[in-house]
């Protein structure tokens, strides 16, 4: 039996669609209107990384549930405290893909990558507690933490930065207080790593942050342009059309149906300016009595 019997293979389009912030199929993926707002477009790349790291994300946990299993499978008080801290772990991935996938605004998808930001570090602290004091703490998971959070967790400047520095510092205090290597100057090594990664990192998050606003910037200025653009366009459409006017009085009729003076219509649809005067003809013929007009 066919994958596409068991499940229909539209709604499983549907569903990844969903599940990495995809556009629909229907939608083209071609450039966009430049009015859209860039805070939009952002918000919807941002999305979809922050949505498919934590569905990725969400493998090695379900590897590191069934190795658990295996391992303790003869010891149930330490299984149940493992599978708790493992329950855990897999629930804060998958709230946090639900709370990033349904932000819309940019301040609603501020708030949920910072709680994702917290709320994984925290979990990775607390599971290092775990271990028998005394033990060794590799720089493996911490170093892949790090980089997800300056790389793949994109956020304002200050909410991207601080929850890796806090986590940062309590692995240095959990490394220094609770574990230990036999080593010589591992201690020192390992904060030498750790604040080596977190530099480059502020560096790296700056550097977006300062391309982002200046991108803005620029779209703004081009949105004001093709703004400008469309309007000039659409005032000459208008002029360009049959313009009803009154073949006696010479007052146009408006698009809303009333008369208006033909200065004030051109000065509607029109950038000019007008200045009135009198006309030698007219000079002549309505004021013949008042002397010659002057030339």
């Amino acid at each position: 039996m066919a994958l596409g019997d068991i499940y229909p293979m539209d709604q499983l389009r549907q569903f990844a669609r969903w599940l990495f912030a995809l556009p629909d199929a229907g939608i083209p993926s071609g450039p966009v209107d430049p009015l859209e707002g860039i805070d939009q477009l952002l918000v919807r790349n941002d999305r979809r990384l922050v949505s498919a790291l934590l569905v990725f994300l969400l493998g090695p946990l379900f590897w590191f549930l069934g190795l658990d299993l295996a391992v303790f499978a003869n010891d149930w008080p330490r299984l149940r405290e493992r599978l708790l801290v493992r329950g855990i772990s897999i629930l804060v991935p998958v709230a946090a893909l639900l709370v990033v996938r349904t932000a819309q605004s940019r301040k609603a998808y501020s708030r949920a990558v910072l709680a994702v930001a917290i709320s994984v570090p925290v979990l990775h602290l607390s599971t290092n507690l775990l271990r028998p004091q005394g033990s060794m703490l590799p720089l493996r998971s911490p170093l892949m933490f790090l980089v997800i959070m300056y790389g793949a967790l994109p956020n304002s400047y200050c909410r991207q930065i601080v929850p890796a520095l806090v986590y940062t510092a309590g692995l240095i205090a959990e490394r220094a207080l609770w574990f230990t290597s036999n080593a010589r100057g591992d201690l020192s090594m390992d904060v030498t790593v750790l604040l080596f990664v977190n530099a480059v990192g502020v560096f790296m998050v700056y550097r977006r942050v300062t391309l982002e606003r200046e991108i803005g910037i620029r779209f703004r200025a081009e949105q004001r342009s093709v703004l400008a653009a469309r309007q000039a366009i659409a005032d000459l459409r208008a002029l360009r059309g049959i313009i009803p006017i009154c073949s006696h009085c010479g007052q146009v009729r408006s698009e809303v149906g009333d008369w208006q003076q033909l200065e004030q219509y051109l000065a509607e649809h029109t950038e000019a300016d007008f200045s009135h005067g009198v006309c030698p003809d007219c000079i002549r013929e309505h004021y013949s009595g008042s002397g010659r007009p002057e030339r």
